[in-house]
């Protein structure tokens, strides 16, 4: 089975304000058509704020004929609320239930993963945080588990560290979303990472970051792509591989994106096909 190649939510839209990531509110039945027209297969949804269409029972029915409608799936959601609506504090009950139903309704769109980052403003601090999250992924597995859905952590844990934590959890609804960009910039080892990891991932974001630095168009940071992608070949990954690009000030978005998937399934087309 091919990989399939997919865009993150909102980069087939203006950036609207400062956030290079975020749900498009007003153009998210228009980024379906464009990622079609394009040739995306797929697009990953982005919820970010409480008061997103997935969260709400009347506009499900929306969205899946959209999706019905152009054909490009949504099989996973990357769950940025949590980045700032913790789930490792004492006081995040509100919170998990609002997990609970992401589940529930993301379920009901065909959604398969739910990817959750502790990275930057998120990232795992301190041994309570990580025992924290632990509480609550085991809280959550039923509900995984009865809609037959699973949770891909991203995290900037070193690979060991990461690679424990999911031994500790031990459970096949809990895995790994992978980030190539983030790596870069950690100055982590892929090898090492895929080695530990490899068999847990789920989804995988392709970015370019330099080293200690910010996200840059592909093919201009401190990802070396063709091991990159020698070692999804190696670990037979054979899920979506989402592309989540630095955005240009000087061409379209749509524009942006078509050169990214190019990028990307030259590496597709040499190694996985």
């Amino acid at each position: 089975m091919a990989n399939n190649i997919g865009i993150m939510q909102g980069r087939l839209s203006k950036q609207n304000g400062e956030k290079i990531q975020e749900f498009p509110k007003n153009s998210w039945k228009e980024e379906f058509k464009i990622a079609k027209n394009i040739g995306f297969n797929v697009i990953e949804w982005v919820f970010d704020s409480k008061d997103n269409p997935i969260l709400e029972d009347e506009q499900l029915n929306d969205i899946i004929e959209i999706i019905k409608k152009y054909g490009v799936l949504v099989n996973s959601v990357i769950a940025d609320f949590f980045m700032d609506n913790s789930l490792t504090k004492s006081e995040s009950e509100e919170n998990f239930e609002i997990l609970k139903k992401l589940i529930i309704n993301a379920h009901k769109m065909g959604v398969k993963n739910i990817e959750i980052p502790f990275v930057d403003s998120s990232s795992l601090k301190t041994q309570d945080e990580i025992k924290n999250l632990e509480n609550t992924l085991q809280r959550i597995i039923p509900t995984l588990e009865k809609y037959k859905m699973r949770i891909g952590l991203e995290t900037d844990l070193n690979p060991k560290d990461f690679s424990e934590l999911l031994k500790r959890i031990n459970n096949s609804m809990i895995k790994a979303n992978y980030d190539s960009g983030n790596s870069a910039s950690l100055g982590y080892s892929m090898q090492e990472e895929f080695e530990l990891l490899g068999h847990s991932i789920i989804n995988i974001h392709v970015k370019d970051r330099i080293f200690g630095g910010t996200t840059v168009p592909l093919g201009t940071g401190d990802v070396d792509f063709d091991i990159f992608f020698k070692l999804i070949r190696k670990f037979e990954y054979k899920e979506d591989i989402i592309i989540q690009g630095a955005r240009n000030e000087k061409e379209s978005s749509e524009e942006t994106c078509k050169k990214y998937l190019k990028f990307v399934k030259q590496y597709v087309d040499k190694y996985l096909n």
